[in-house]
């Protein structure tokens, strides 16, 4: 992982009446474990894994624990810090980024049967979305989750964020970004970032290895895609 950061952004906004700054830029390697702490916020919000209480099951937690640490070992994944004048700065937001590439197969096993429930979801309706073939690339920015913390939603962070893969996909070359999106609220935030939806099932019609898990949620799971103008 890159030691240095790559700064993609500086903000201010209004948390109860009160000015917050705060930063976006690459996780590094001293904040990486902050991170993947932070993300827990992620799996209690999160429709799917919420829904089977994943992290009442230790080997689904530490499965993800793992994705994300192999994730953010890249240097590409993107953290949100309040800025203070005192103290160190808080991790209030982070996305764990990753490259897809077409025709690559991960072939490392996890643990954890919600876990692998929860991946095979998302790479079906992914592999649904045909992101390849439509924008015509071999490669584009993922990610394996987006979370702010519950004290500071409602100032843009999780907005931010989602802007700054522009910037980041340019600095790595790449010209567009897909990311499953499961609640209404992160469907919103994409749209007006400018993703559209490349493939989306209803939850009470969606099976997932052979069985419909999620009946009971609603609403329902889109692979949402931008692909940028050089």
């Amino acid at each position: 992982m890159a030691t240095k950061a790559l700064h993609l952004g500086r903000y201010v906004a209004s948390r109860n009446g009160v000015t917050l700054r705060y930063k976006i830029q690459t996780v590094t390697p001293d904040i990486a474990e902050d991170v993947i702490d932070h993300m827990k916020y992620y799996l209690q919000r999160e429709p799917l894994i919420s829904h089977d209480n994943l992290l009442g099951d230790p080997s689904s937690y530490n499965s993800y624990k793992s994705l994300w640490r192999n994730a953010i070992s890249k240097g590409i994944s993107l953290v949100a810090l309040e800025e203070t004048l005192s103290g160190s700065p808080k991790v209030i937001g982070a996305n764990v980024i990753y490259v897809a590439e077409k025709d690559k197969v991960d072939d490392k096993k996890y643990e954890g049967k919600i876990f692998n429930r929860v991946m095979n979801a998302f790479k079906q309706i992914t592999d649904q979305g045909k992101i390849y073939e439509k924008y015509g690339i071999n490669q584009y920015l993922a990610a394996h989750g987006l979370t702010v913390h519950p004290e500071y939603h409602g100032c843009d962070i999780g907005y931010r964020l989602l802007q700054c893969r522009k910037p980041l996909c340019k600095e790595l070359g790449i010209s567009a970004t897909g990311t499953v999106f499961t609640a209404k609220v992160s469907q919103h935030l994409a749209s007006k970032v400018g993703f559209e939806v490349l493939s989306v099932e209803d939850y009470q019609s969606f099976e997932v290895d052979g069985e419909k898990p999620y009946e009971d949620i609603d609403g329902d799971i889109r692979f949402m895609g931008l692909k940028f103008n050089k």
